[in-house]
């Protein structure tokens, strides 16, 4: 009887040791579960200059956000942002040459600045190219990315830079519509100019972006869109007649643009304190309600004797999206499931919808889309797109020592220190 109870007791003990056992157990794969969930999770580090409190960056957030909930427990994407655009690219730079080159990021491409794409530590993503990725973009936007035979970024920005301007000061001073030569142009300058109206908004300092605007429209004007081509001399009589025209038109402008920054050009458009700038649509998404019913877009006057056609365009280059070489095929993986994202279909209307940004993906628009765009986006976006034909800011396509000198060219010029014939020459000698 002793030996059955003790059997018996024996018995229950080990049932218990086991069902501790797999209670245990099932807690440690619980646990071991989660760990696993964690370690398989790939963080990744987007950098733009996109702030929140722009339409661009707010629609960045919404697809980070959208992309972070569908590959939940997965891939989480983070958005690391520094507004300042030109200390941005330098950041960039700086971290691939010291070997810590961004999980994602995007930056201006200049065909004569290919340091990037030639560091060996962008990752090569011709092999991710299937054919519905490669059906989002145009063979011409994917060979002007490939560089050595390597697709190292992806195209996704190329905006047409259209000229704003502000209906209410037009009529104030007897204008009633935006010019089609620029003679005519010249002269609305004078009318605005004499009812007190400050004709255009212009800035000198970082990249002189809305000064090289008009300055690269003046010269394509004059010599057709290829004059800036590759190759070809800036020192020839259609560049230093365009700086002409540029001194000209700095004779039209607020007092703050010799040393401003784009801030303070825009600012002084946006507030009603100019009548015109010339710009892309992250404009846009800055312009208040109060001002949105003043504002219209135009394309550029022409000197009427065919060499551009009308409403063509100048754009930004194009602005597309890299990643680093990763150190697992998992992180590589990530990075490219979310390129992929960021150019769907769906991505692209929202960038474009609630972003006002115009990208190189391929996108079509109903026309209720359009109009649900808004008036000036919707003004915009017919402009842009009807444009025959198209040339590059000229700062995106000069050497990096040539389009760190153009600011101080351009206000030496003002300030009567170079003759516009001085001005192309030493802009000429500093870009070979």
């Amino acid at each position: 009887m002793m030996k059955k109870w003790i059997g018996g007791a024996v018995s229950l003990l080990l049932l218990l040791c086991l069902v501790i056992s797999g209670c245990s157990s099932k807690n440690s794969e619980a646990a071991g579960g989660e760990a696993a969930s964690d370690e398989k999770q790939v963080d990744l580090t987007l950098l733009s200059s996109w702030s929140t409190d722009t339409e661009r960056g707010k629609a960045l957030q919404t697809v980070v956000e959208n992309f972070n909930k569908e590959n939940e427990n997965k891939i989480k994407v983070t958005v690391d942002i520094n507004p300042d655009w030109p200390a941005l690219q330098q950041k960039v730079k700086t971290m691939i040459a010291a070997g810590q080159t961004p999980d994602i990021f995007n930056y201006n491409f200049n065909p004569n600045d290919l340091s990037r794409q030639k560091s060996g530590k962008l990752l090569n993503l011709t092999e991710y190219m299937d054919d519905a990725w490669k059906s989002r973009f145009t063979e011409q936007d994917l060979q002007a990315m490939t560089v050595d035979g390597e697709l190292t970024s992806i195209p996704f920005e190329k905006a047409g830079i259209l000229f704003y301007y502000n209906k209410d000061l037009f009529a104030k001073a007897g204008i009633e519509a935006f010019p089609t030569t620029w003679d005519e142009f010249f002269d609305v300058c004078e009318k605005l100019k004499d009812a007190g109206i400050t004709p255009i908004s212009l800035m000198t300092a970082d990249d002189a972006w809305h000064a090289t605007n008009a300055f690269t429209y003046l010269a394509a004007s004059l010599g057709g869109t290829s004059v800036f081509d590759a190759g070809k001399s800036l020192d020839t009589p259609e560049v230093v007649k365009a700086a002409e025209y540029m001194k000209k038109l700095f004779g039209y402008t607020t007092a703050d643009a010799l040393g401003g920054n784009y801030s303070v050009s825009s600012n002084n458009f946006l507030t009603g304190s100019t009548a015109m700038i010339i710009d892309g649509p992250w404009l846009i998404g800055s312009i208040s309600e109060e001002l949105s019913p003043s504002i219209a877009v135009a394309a550029s006057p022409t000197f009427g004797d065919g060499k551009v056609q009308p409403g063509f365009t100048v754009t930004d280059t194009y602005t597309p999206w890299s990643s680093g070489k990763k150190n697992s095929k998992e992180k590589e993986e990530a990075a490219v499931a979310f390129l992929k994202y960021m150019t769907s279909e769906e991505s692209s209307k929202i960038f474009t919808l609630e972003g006002s940004i115009l990208l190189s993906t391929k996108l079509t628009l109903t026309e209720e889309e359009t109009t649900q765009a808004g008036p000036i986006l919707g003004q915009y976006i017919k402009t842009n797109s009807e444009a025959p034909e198209s040339i590059v800011n000229l700062v995106r396509n000069l050497k990096p020592a040539a389009a760190s000198k153009l600011p101080s060219l351009i206000e030496g010029m003002m300030f009567d220190r170079y003759t516009p014939e001085q001005f192309v020459k030493q802009l000429q000698e500093v870009n070979q």
